[in-house]
């Protein structure tokens, strides 16, 4: 069965940019994200191969989530400008590393790996996220969550089971528990008075919020009834704010499209000198060098 690996761009361009000391190039240019994800173009060349790949953007503020609320996303700080000035080099690095890169004006990463999955055909999908949304696609028996983990464990793969326990709902009631808590990096607000222990036992009761909905009289807390009522369409919007979109990129032909190529490790050499990257070039000679025949007598 062959295999399709999606890297969702930001949540780890953000996370090598914090966690990377200050790094800078032989020009004094802020290099900290790119080396971290020069470092992590390797690593997945090496232990993650897949027969399609791409690395998939945001691009734009979310229109269709904006537009039903304009405060979605707008406490997120700019970004730091030592960073956005590193984005073109890391599309630069990654296509060089095979990675067909992957974006649409007005729509978030989530919504077009979501469509990516969708359009797969029979092959298995890993996604490497950081990003709690995507955990929804785990409904899919194919589809598996690749997160970074610690020390010896460099990667933690999650699937249906791992998303359970780590939100305490399946993968499809999901949206609905996101709904009802709200979700603080995004801007959305939650349900007043509805926790992690709340949400999870609404949903074990009802199994979805149009289930809730459809029989609050039933519900013996009345304060919390009251409540739902009185925040319906509050619950509704919040819904619609974390569903998933199945988009595609424009003029999609097919997954044939994201076939992953074979590194170009003459230019990567050439980036490495560029950035003054030493160690990494000294990986890729090695990775390069043609394996010596032994003969034996």
């Amino acid at each position: 069965m062959s295999k399709l690996f999606l890297i969702d761009a930001y949540s780890q361009i953000y996370r090598v940019f914090y966690a990377i000391r200050q790094l800078t190039n032989a020009r004094g240019e802020p290099a900290n994200a790119l080396y971290g994800m020069a470092r992590l173009f390797l690593q997945l060349d090496e232990l993650q191969p897949s027969d399609y790949g791409a690395i998939v953007y945001d691009l734009g503020k979310c229109t269709r989530r904006t537009g039903l609320h304009p405060e979605y996303k707008a406490q997120r700080p700019p970004m730091p400008p030592e960073l956005r000035s590193q984005t073109a080099t890391i599309r630069e690095w990654a296509s060089a590393f095979g990675w067909n890169i992957v974006d649409r004006e007005g729509f978030e990463a989530d919504d077009l790996i979501a469509g990516l999955t969708s359009q797969r055909g029979d092959a298995t999908v890993t996604i490497l996220t950081g990003d709690k949304d995507l955990f929804q696609l785990l409904a899919d028996s194919n589809v598996r969550i690749l997160m970074h983990g610690k020390d010896k464990t460099p990667w933690i793969e999650a699937d249906a089971q791992a998303a359970r326990e780590k939100f305490g709902v399946p993968p499809e009631q999901i949206r609905d528990y996101l709904a009802l808590l709200g979700d603080t990096s995004d801007n959305i607000p939650g349900i007043p008075g509805c926790g992690p222990k709340t949400a999870v036992k609404l949903l074990e009761d009802y199994g979805s919020i149009d289930n809730l909905l459809a029989q609050l009289d039933t519900l013996k807390n009345a304060k919390l009834r009251d409540m739902l009522r009185a925040e319906q369409t509050h619950l509704r919007l919040n819904q619609s704010l974390v569903q998933l979109d199945q988009a595609l990129p424009e003029n999609w032909s097919g997954l044939e499209s994201l076939r992953r190529r074979t590194p170009d490790w003459d230019k990567i050499l050439r980036l490495c000198d560029d950035q003054g990257f030493k160690s990494i070039a000294e990986t890729v000679r090695k990775r390069c060098q043609p394996v010596q025949p032994t003969f034996g007598f």
